[in-house]
């Protein structure tokens, strides 16, 4: 069972890594997409790959360094709730406040409360924020892969200089 997990974490690993790696062979070259080069006979679609040694580098950091970094910073990956705050969101949030300071003697609720039956049904209001909370998650971790690639083995090598600094460290004090 352990098996099939740490295979399924590096296949999602090189699945999130496949879209930053395509962006670095455009970038560099490597892969050339005919259509958007030529206008003799735009609709034909014909892919070039010319893979120089930067970009086995670039694919060898795709494989190996990607799921390892994903494993090892996994909590850099997390999808936690980013929280955006809309400024309908916002703007309902001063509404309230506003209303719970200033509302005093009303026929329709004691003073204090700010219980409205006809203001909204929900306590937030239509907006994009879930969107945005996983498009800037989708974002982030494109940008840590795009990274990851171009820097890779920078990050494999800090995981065993931390452990020589944290040996020569201890070995001092004792």
């Amino acid at each position: 069972m352990k098996t099939v997990k740490v295979i399924i974490e590096y296949l999602k690993g090189i699945l999130s890594g496949s879209m930053p790696l395509l962006v670095v062979y455009l970038y560099d070259g490597a892969l050339r997409l005919s259509y958007l080069y030529t206008t003799i006979n735009p609709a034909k679609m014909t892919v070039k790959l010319n893979l120089s040694p930067l970009d086995w580098y670039f694919f060898a950091d795709y494989v190996i360094t990607i799921p390892l970094v994903r494993h090892w910073y996994s909590h850099i990956y997390r999808d936690d709730k980013v929280e955006f705050e809309t400024y309908k969101d916002k703007a309902l949030k001063m509404h309230h406040s506003d209303i719970q300071a200033n509302h005093k003697n009303r026929a329709w609720s004691a003073n204090g409360v700010t219980s409205n039956p006809w203001e909204f049904m929900y306590s937030q209001t239509q907006s994009y924020k879930g969107v945005s909370d996983s498009a800037f998650n989708y974002f982030k971790n494109f940008v840590l892969n795009l990274v990851v690639i171009i820097f890779g083995p920078l990050f494999l090598m800090y995981i065993p200089i931390r452990k020589i600094v944290n040996t020569v460290r201890s070995g001092e004090h004792d």
